[in-house]
Formats: structure tokens, C-alpha cells, sequence
């Protein structure tokens, strides 16, 4: 049965005290649709380009929100690919679990979305490696480590999966960190392992309630600085114990929640008033179904609306004057052009935030 050697050491109690208390200043957070949005978008596009980027992605932040904005000017269908995949597994982690259990065919699923239309080794799309590799640097070359023998893949991933669905008296915040080494470690696949890592890390904080609004992206850190995340998991393959890579794990958690809450609390300064914030959470259902088409499809015109609620024009359009009323959305063109969209408050500092 696996089970992690670590130390809940000062540095890392320290940074999981700091991720809590950023965490409730954002949760509590109430912000506008359209800011919610926007800081979703953010995170996303910083993930997928940093988590591509750490392979060898070697496209631009702002080629990467091109292409997952709906450019196709890139020629390059590796490229491409890499982007797409990774950026539909963020977008669809619901898919890769059951009530928050992680089984084996979830991982196989996972995994397969990731290296589509990019691996030309499509004969492990199922199954684990069935050879011994080595890692190496991708730069030198250089052996890194050399994980375990195949014939003990399946032993291991079934140990870890196992212990992923019984460590609910863990922090989630550390079972993440310890399953994106372990999984790291054992090299189950023959190519696409680092990039699943992060994806099956992602998926963990999301089950467990840590994706904290889907505002944080932890992978901007690694990128920032590869040979210390590098290192940093090396120093566990050297001496079998965890903690110095849970503090570096801990650590850029902190850095990355700090920096969103500081997003957060600059935006609540633009937000409604406290008493439109009021108004904003006892809005019924059906508006709540509109603001999630809008910020979906962009605009909503009456038709669609008494479409999407299933009800009578004049209600719909009851619906949509409230929301106007409460300064939610606006209304654009006139007579059957007319449609509505989310207000957009403060486009400078919106705009500064998708840098």
C-alpha cells in the first residue's frame, strides 16, 4: 500500500495556514458575472500555456489565448493539438471522475484526451508502458532518473489510486502535491506523463474544492522557474522523503492564491454596491440561467430566453428587465435586433487582468 514520507514541518503548515486564509477572502468574494468570468478566462489560458510550455510548447501566452479563443492561423498541428487537449480536459475535469472517486479507466480517459492527435504511440492510448525508460533532461539530454521497472506500473497506480480515494483526512492541498510526485515517479505512460501529472493535480484541488473558483493556476510557477520544480521533485526521487517537495509545492499554492486574492480584492473596489451585491445572490434561477448563456454565447435575445427557460415571452422578458434594472446586463440594438449582453465594468483594469 503506498504511503508518503513527509514532515508537516513549519514552512509547510505556514503555507497551508496563508492558502486557507487567501482562499476564504475569495470564495466569500462576491463579484459580477462578467469579472467571474474574466478571472476564469485568466486562469485558464495561463494553465494551458504553462503547462504546455513545460514539454516544450514553445508558443506565446498570447498565441495560446488566440487559439483557444478560436484562431486557427497556426500551422503547426502538433502545436496545436497540445493546446486543444489540454485546454478541453481543464474545461471538462467533471468528465474524469465519479463523485469525486479517480479510478484507472478515468485515468486511461484523461490521458488518451491529452495525447490525441499528438502522440504517434498510439498503442499505450489504454494501457500503461510496457518497457523500462529513463528520463531525460530536455534540454541536455542528460538521464534525470530512471523511474520504476513496467512490470510494477500496475502494482503502483493501483496503490495510488487507492490511497487518492481513501486520504480524505488529508489536506487536499497536500494530497494534491504528494500525487503529482507520485504519479511523476512512477512514469505509468510512455510519453505525456508530466503533462497528465498537472492535469490529474488539477483534477484533485477541483474534486476536493480547492480549484478555488477555478481562479488559480499553479503551473505558471513551475514554468516561471523549471529547474526549481525540477530540483524540487528531485530531491524526493534522492532521498525517498517528501517534505522539501510538499514546501515547494505549498509554497507556490501560496504564491498563486495570494496573487489571485489581490486580483479579487481590487476587482471587489469596481463591484456593485453592498446592496446590488444583496440583490445579485437571491437572483431566481431563471436568471441565473441567463447570466450562464450569456457568459456562454455571449448575448441573449428574448426568443432565446423564452427558449432557454421554457416560458412565455412576456415572462422572459420580465426576467431580462430585472436584471437590467439591477445594472447585471444591458440592452443592445432596438425592435427584433435587440439582444443583451453583460455590463462591462471597468474594461481597462479587465483587460490588465488577462495580461
Amino acid at each position: 500500500m503506498f504511503s508518503p514520507i513527509f514532515n508537516y514541518n513549519n514552512n509547510i503548515l505556514n503555507n497551508i495556514s496563508g492558502i486557507e486564509f487567501a482562499r476564504g477572502i475569495i470564495t466569500q468574494a462576491s463579484l459580477i458575472p462578467e469579472l467571474d468570468s474574466t478571472l476564469k478566462k485568466k486562469a485558464y489560458i495561463q494553465s494551458v500555456h504553462a503547462s504546455t510550455a513545460i514539454d516544450g510548447n514553445i508558443l506565446t501566452i498570447e498565441e495560446v489565448s488566440k487559439l483557444l479563443n478560436g484562431s486557427d492561423d497556426m500551422v503547426d498541428d502538433k502545436v496545436v493539438n497540445e493546446i486543444m487537449n489540454y485546454g478541453y480536459v481543464l474545461t471538462n475535469l467533471d468528465k474524469y471522475h465519479d463523485n469525486g472517486e479517480i479510478t484507472e479507466q478515468l485515468i486511461f480517459d484523461m490521458y488518451s484526451e491529452i495525447i490525441k492527435n499528438v502522440s504517434v504511440d498510439t498503442l499505450h492510448d489504454e494501457k500503461y508502458r510496457d518497457v523500462d525508460i529513463k528520463v531525460k533532461d530536455i534540454n541536455t539530454d542528460r538521464v534525470r532518473f530512471i523511474p520504476p521497472a513496467n512490470i510494477h506500473v500496475s502494482r503502483l497506480m493501483d496503490d495510488l489510486i487507492s490511497w487518492i480515494n481513501s486520504s480524505n483526512e488529508i489536506s487536499p492541498i497536500l494530497v494534491a502535491g504528494i500525487v503529482h510526485y507520485e504519479f511523476l515517479r512512477i512514469h505509468p505512460f510512455m510519453e505525456g506523463n508530466g503533462i497528465t501529472a498537472r492535469a490529474l493535480t488539477n483534477l484533485i484541488l477541483y474534486t476536493r474544492g480547492y480549484d478555488i473558483k477555478r481562479y488559480v493556476t499553479l503551473e505558471v510557477c513551475y514554468n516561471n522557474d523549471i529547474n526549481a520544480y525540477l530540483n524540487a521533485l528531485k530531491t524526493a526521487d534522492d532521498t525517498f522523503d517528501l517534505t522539501h517537495w510538499l514546501e515547494y509545492f505549498t509554497k507556490n499554492f501560496l504564491i498563486s492564491v495570494t496573487m489571485v486574492k489581490a486580483d479579487v480584492q481590487r476587482l471587489l473596489t469596481i463591484s456593485p454596491s453592498p446592496n446590488e451585491l444583496d440583490k445579485q445572490l437571491i437572483l431566481k434561477d431563471n436568471q441565473r440561467k441567463i447570466i450562464n448563456y450569456i457568459q456562454e454565447y455571449g448575448q441573449i435575445t428574448n426568443k432565446e430566453t423564452t427558449m432557454l427557460l421554457e416560458i412565455s415571452s412576456q415572462a422572459s422578458h420580465n426576467n431580462l428587465k430585472k436584471l437590467q434594472k439591477m445594472k447585471i446586463i444591458t440592452r443592445k440594438g432596438s425592435g427584433r435586433s435587440t439582444f443583451y449582453v453583460l455590463n462591462r465594468v471597468n474594461e481597462k483594469l479587465r483587460k490588465q487582468l488577462m495580461k
